[in-house]
């Protein structure tokens, strides 16, 4: 690493640090004050990706109307902002207490699928609440891995996956890059492996349909399963009246005799499926939102907002 590129990332290291020293002097309830102060001047000022945004939620809602889809997006910047910082305050005795509260739907699948000892194939989407998600993790006694995506600056990295093992060392990372050896050995060693699929892996994926409309996911969940035969098992979750909510859902799959393009197809059209419902439900709580996913050029360069629009309350 060369001097100059590691004083930039010590620098950023240290203002990392003194944000979340200074956020954490402070009470939740004024952190999340200005958490909405600051999610409001960002939808009045600056929307950053509104188009993508905008045409993420037409994809999902086609017959939205206009005004209700720029609704849907302030609620949907509002989330985004306070997950943005939810890891800086993951720790705080209010935020373990929604773990520790949160309603599990669909356990007994998880737990039959582990006793097979092969490991399992958890794929889920990128919710705003993944903190917490992955905290529920940290905080329980099922061997769990995450595939992630490691940040560039090291020390920043390091103090994330920290901060994620605060409940426990439970939740092990792996890097996204690592060859597909590393996912399976963990899957040998009867681990929960998580993987995203919601996002567009338009050089190396597998096509499948998202809302009806085409879109290019990872290939690995579906490799790793015709490889090693693990179960596998989507999950979803979101917040609702306050209290978290986690589910996980057995994907059925028949017998595949080969390893091929469209049995890798299959398997992740069958799981990304299942995403579909609750990203309809909440989906201001669907962090993807704001991800270049059908597609990465074409969108508008703005979205007209009408001053009546920018003001509404609501949501």
């Amino acid at each position: 690493m060369k001097r100059s590129q590691y004083l930039t990332y010590r620098l950023q290291y240290l203002l990392l640090r003194a944000t979340v020293a200074t956020v954490n002097v402070l009470p939740l309830p004024v952190i999340n004050g200005l958490t909405s102060s600051l999610a409001w001047l960002v939808w009045v000022c600056y929307p950053f990706r509104l188009p993508v945004v905008y045409n993420n939620i037409g994809t999902v809602f086609p017959t939205m109307s206009h005004t209700d889809k720029l609704a849907l997006a302030k609620s949907a910047y509002r989330q985004f902002i306070a997950a943005a910082g939810l890891i800086l305050v993951i720790h705080r005795k209010k935020m373990a207490a929604l773990i520790d509260d949160a309603h599990i739907s669909g356990l007994h699948h998880l737990d039959e699928a582990l006793s097979m000892n092969k490991g399992v194939i958890l794929t889920t989407y990128h919710g705003c609440w993944f903190e917490a998600y992955f905290a529920w993790f940290s905080r329980g006694d099922r061997p769990t891995s995450l595939i992630y995506q490691q940040q560039s600056n090291p020390f920043c990295d390091a103090f994330f996956v920290k901060q994620r093992q605060r409940y426990g060392s439970n939740l092990k990372h792996i890097n996204s890059l690592q060859k597909l050896k590393v996912y399976e050995d963990a899957l040998r060693h009867g681990r929960i492996l998580i993987i995203s699929l919601d996002q567009n892996y338009t050089d190396n994926g597998t096509p499948v349909l998202l809302f009806d409309t085409p879109f290019v996911c990872a290939r690995g969940a579906a490799l790793l399963h015709l490889k090693t035969r693990s179960p596998v098992l989507s999950s979803v979750y979101y917040v609702k009246g306050g209290r978290l909510h986690i589910e996980f859902e057995p994907v059925t799959l028949p017998s595949y005799r080969t390893i091929d393009d469209q049995a890798i197809a299959d398997i992740s059209n069958r799981a990304i499926k299942n995403y579909e419902k609750t990203i309809r439900a909440y989906p201001d709580q669907w962090f993807s939102l704001f991800h270049r996913l059908w597609k990465k050029t074409g969108y508008p360069t703005k979205i007209k907002r009408p001053l009546s629009a920018i003001l509404a309350t609501k949501r």
